[in-house]
Order: structure tokens, then C-alpha cells, then sequence
């Protein structure tokens, strides 16, 4: 459904297994007395993408720390929505996450990020109908009122969109390549900063932020040839001091004896128990640094 924020947002399910809780967000219920809060801010992968809420792993994580953290008790917060890119999961944590109070902020990124159109898009108004919304309507301001009811507006936005779509490659495949086309640098540029925002939020209030890498499964062929995308995200880690989990080393281990993926990008149910347990060690790492500086 529209959102005057995010563009869209889940829409409210009571039951079934789209159900979302009191947060608005497919997730277990909301457990507001829980020692220790993980946020994790995501997209249809977080979410799960062709699996039961059951078998994600946000909620196995949660399952895992809680019987590593016991008499404590551990709450992760699924924030993951099908199509978010970074920028809204940059809004989501300013207006809504931050005021959860997590004790850690997990971003799961989905290569894809990069080269999603909403991503190279939003600044010229999104599209008329991405999801079943009509997106002009959650745009505010004046630019909201005159793409919807200027149609030279909305004609110059087109052509904007249009330039930009021709100009730019949004295949995850290409971005594996050795050399980049300058679009991609530009659609790069635009993520690391919003991860930067992301992680300066976080830090605001002394908040651990842990970069979560989801591989695709074209890679699993060639882990080594192929992880372009991979290093480049690894490298920026570095130099911004982010602790950094890269599945793909992990998925290549198990990939000769699990199907790991459901298609391209989401995982089956053993792809999250993957990353589940590959987020354990770096979770409780990073839980533990905190609590021995307060």
C-alpha cells in the first residue's frame, strides 16, 4: 500500500502467511520487553521471498542468539519490504527504526541495490505503478502536486526517467564485470552513501552496524571470478571501520549439498538457515563490544 514516506509499505495482513504484526512488518509479534533489540533493515530477501516467516533468517537469527543469550531475551526485528532499495531503507531507519531503540542495526544488501531503478529513479518521482501502487501519489510537497496534476510536469519527469533507463545498465550480471560502465560507478556512488548515512544514524547513538552481503546464485559457478560486487562493498567496509559479513564463501560451501536459492536472489528455507548461522558469531562479537563499553 502507498506510504507518504517509503513510497510503499506491507500491506496490513491479520492472518495467513503474509501475516505482518503490531509494527506493521512480516514478523513474529512485537516483543517490547525484550533485552536486546536487533533491527534488521532489508528487502524481499529479509522478508522471504517463497519461504514461511518461520523460515527466515531474521527469525532464526532471533531464534539462534536467544539460546545463546539466555535468561536474556533477544528480539529481531524483521524491517525487510519486497522492492526497498537502500534510500528507503535509509528513511525507514530515521523515522520509524531509530525509535525501536536496537542495540545493533543489521543491513542485509541485495546486489540489486545497485541496480534497481528505484534506486537510479527516485529522485525523478518513481513510476506511475511499481507493486500494484501508484507511486505518484506518495510523493509529498510541491513536487508531489505538480507530478500529479501537471501533465508537462510529469512529461519532463518521463523523459528524465526515460534518459536515465537508456543510459544505464541494471543487470546484476554486469556488475561483476572487471571494468564498470560509468553509470554503475554513479549507481555505486549513490548506495555507499546511504549506507554511509545509515551507518552515521547508527553511530549517532552508539549503535553497532553490521553490512550483511546476499549473494546471487549465478555467482556460486565462479565465487572467486565473480564477486566484483562483493570486494567493492568489503573495501568500503574497511575504510568506514563496518563490520562486514559476505555469504557467498558460506553459500559456496553448502551449495554441493542444499539448494540454496528458490531463483536468482531469494533463498529457499536452507539459503536462510545459512545466513543465519553465518550472522551469529559477528552478532553476538559485536553485542558483547557494546554492552562492555556501557
Amino acid at each position: 500500500m502507498p506510504d507518504p514516506d517509503l513510497l510503499w509499505r506491507l500491506n496490513p495482513e491479520n492472518t495467513g502467511p503474509l501475516a505482518t504484526n503490531e509494527l506493521g512488518l512480516r514478523d513474529s509479534a512485537y516483543n517490547a520487553d525484550a533485552d536486546i533489540n536487533i533491527l534488521v533493515l532489508g528487502d524481499s530477501v529479509a522478508w522471504g521471498d517463497g519461504v514461511l516467516m518461520e523460515h527466515t533468517f531474521p527469525f532464526l537469527l532471533q531464534q539462534n542468539c536467544n539460546k545463546l543469550a539466555a535468561p536474556k531475551t533477544v528480539e529481531v526485528i524483521n524491517s525487510g519490504v519486497p522492492g526497498y532499495s537502500t534510500f528507503q531503507q535509509l528513511k525507514y531507519f530515521e523515522l520509524r527504526g531509530r525509535a525501536l531503540k536496537p542495540d545493533l542495526v543489521i543491513l542485509q544488501f541485495c546486489l540489486n541495490d545497485v541496480v534497481e531503478r528505484y534506486q537510479r529513479l527516485a529522485r525523478y518521482g518513481g513510476d506511475n505503478r511499481f507493486l500494484g501502487i501508484d507511486t505518484r501519489q506518495s510523493i509529498s510537497g510541491i513536487r508531489g502536486f505538480l507530478f500529479r496534476n501537471s501533465k508537462a510536469y510529469e512529461r519532463f519527469s518521463r523523459y528524465l526517467q526515460n534518459t536515465s533507463r537508456a543510459r544505464s545498465e541494471y543487470e546484476v550480471r554486469k556488475m561483476a564485470r572487471n571494468q564498470l560502465s560509468e553509470e554503475l560507478d554513479e549507481a555505486w556512488d549513490l548506495v555507499t552513501e546511504e549506507i554511509d548515512k545509515i551507518r552515521r544514524l547508527a553511530a549517532d547513538r552508539d549503535t553497532p552496524f553490521l553490512l550483511m552481503i546476499a549473494p546471487y546464485r549465478f555467482q556460486l559457478s565462479n565465487s572467486k571470478g565473480l564477486r566484483q560486487p562483493q570486494d567493492r562493498l568489503i573495501q568500503y567496509a574497511k575504510a568506514h571501520f563496518i563490520p562486514c559479513v559476505d555469504l557467498l564463501p558460506d553459500f559456496v560451501d553448502y551449495s554441493s549439498n542444499y539448494v540454496l536459492f528458490n531463483d536468482e536472489n531469494h533463498f529457499s528455507l536452507y539459503g536462510h538457515q545459512v545466513a543465519a548461522r553465518a550472522l551469529v558469531q559477528p552478532v553476538q562479537r559485536l553485542l558483547k563490544s557494546r554492552h562492555a563499553r556501557d
